[in-house]
């Protein structure tokens, strides 16, 4: 048993704590939520450390870890992107993902899903290269519009053959040419809503899949609303019916207005919903695109932001700079007033309150502000102040992507994240010179030829049949 672990944790808690942590360090927990709970049990740990005047070295690692500006350690985050319409824009992607999951290390990476599946090569895809290459979970988005059983069956096939563990159980875009879902609408194939393909996807493969549901903070567009603005009651109900049904945790729609998430996860409870579920923030681009976005989600915006973002609107870099201050506070907050008040991994159940520990970034393929988002919460390390100014003052061409320059990719090389409890726990054992594979045949590799990394992908694609690996 690591001694810094022991520090944290009374005797009883250790064992617990520590066979998730190492579980997870050892990059066996290929569904999502066991990632989350190892996650979970980690800022307990992270707390107990934090609010101990006893332990000399707990208190040291505050001092260190945490400054004033940084959320305390102990959460995760993720990033959702979406299939691009050309070979170019696909390539770009691949090589953006790559980046992304090696220098930012998120805990999964979620694909979308086009209307009626029309991006079903793209999306697996690129879901196939992040497991496989980026070494990186994904959550696969699935939506049964339109597709019968057996359809549906094939396609988790393909995925359970590419290593996906992790899906997004949705009912998806309506069908051409209807522009919106009314209430009551179905789905058009053999699943009707999200519920049914929660329930499929158990029947067809029991938990071997980690499935997660849609959450929506200000309502489904196709629900009712109430006066208030909040969801309706059948509608909440609808979304404990889908985790009864099977499914482990929630990935809301974005928003902007913290006080609707903070109410919508306290109704949540309130019902009996105790699954993690997992804000998505979305950094604002720029004026207009907020307000189209907004708009056609039904998506409110509080009128400081707007007043924030108005005086800058003409100005897309200073509207991105300012709309990555506001989702850092958002998710500041987020933290700071869900954080659990139980001090041990044995009185704390999961659910039995409104803690949120981390965050899904719909990233629009993007990956600056998303960066800047991280490096403000001190989930990233950067080394020298002068880069990190460069870095972040440099003109974001994220809108044409991949188009960084090598300037560019060496300055953001210096962004590392911060060691966390769970990377400290085993940082006496070997570190391996590449990212473990997320791939179940590949787990227990530890040993690759000295000349590997001239050609890493290529060496991964000629031993990806390999059922040992030398020792």
């Amino acid at each position: 048993m690591n001694e810094e672990v022991s520090i944290y944790l009374s005797e009883e808690d250790e064992h617990l704590c520590s066979s998730i942590i190492t579980t997870a360090c050892r990059n066996i927990m290929p569904r999502i939520i066991d990632k989350i709970r190892a996650v979970q049990y980690e800022r307990i740990a992270v707390s107990s450390q934090s609010s101990s005047s006893s332990s000399s070295a707990a208190t040291n690692t505050t001092s260190e870890d945490v400054s004033s500006d940084d959320v305390q350690p102990g959460w995760h985050y993720s990033f959702e992107f979406f299939p691009p319409k050309t070979e170019a824009g696909l390539d770009n992607l691949l090589t953006r993902i790559d980046r992304m999951s090696r220098r930012l290390n998120p805990l999964f990476v979620s694909i979308t899903w086009g209307a009626n599946g029309s991006t079903l090569s793209r999306t697996l895809a690129i879901a196939s290269h992040a497991q496989r290459f980026a070494c990186v979970d994904v959550l696969l988005h699935l939506s049964c519009t339109g597709l019968t059983r057996e359809q549906i069956a094939q396609i988790l096939d393909m995925a359970k053959s590419s290593g996906v563990r992790n899906i997004l159980a949705l009912r998806g875009d309506p069908p051409h040419p209807k522009r919106a879902w009314k209430e009551g609408d179905v789905s058009g194939g053999d699943c009707d809503r999200a519920i049914d393909l929660v329930k499929l996807i158990r029947k067809l493969h029991g938990d071997y899949f980690g499935i997660g549901v849609a959450g929506h903070p200000e309502g489904h567009p196709s629900s009712l609303i109430c006066d208030d603005g909040t969801t309706t009651s059948l509608e909440m109900q609808h979304l404990k019916d889908k985790l009864d049904a099977g499914a482990d945790f929630v990935i809301t729609q974005f928003f902007y207005d913290v006080d609707i998430f903070l109410e919508y996860v306290k109704r949540c409870r309130g019902i009996g919903i105790k699954c993690p579920i997992i804000p998505g923030i979305m950094p604002i681009q720029s004026y207009s695109s907020l307000l189209k976005m907004t708009s056609f989600c039904n998506i409110s915006v509080p009128s400081s932001v707007l007043d924030r973002l108005e005086r800058v609107r003409l100005d897309d870099e200073a509207v991105k700079k300012i709309g990555c201050e506001i989702a850092a506070e958002m998710c500041r907050r987020i933290l700071a007033e869900t954080s659990s008040t139980s001090s041990s991994a044995v009185d704390y159940n999961i659910g039995d309150d409104c803690s949120v520990h981390g965050f899904h970034f719909y990233t629009l393929n993007l990956e600056r502000s998303t960066t800047r988002i991280l490096a403000s919460l001190g989930a990233l390390d950067i080394d020298s102040p002068t880069s990190a100014g460069a870095a972040l003052q440099e003109n974001d061409t994220d809108a044409t992507i991949g188009s960084e320059t090598n300037d560019q990719d060496q300055i953001v090389t210096r962004r590392e994240r911060k060691e966390s409890i769970s990377e400290k726990a085993r940082s006496t054992k070997r570190v391996l010179p590449w990212k473990p594979s997320t791939m179940d045949n590949r787990s227990k590799e530890d040993v690759r030829p000295i000349n590997w990394s001239n050609r890493p992908k290529s060496y991964v694609m000629r031993t990806d049949d390999w059922d040992e690996f030398p020792k």
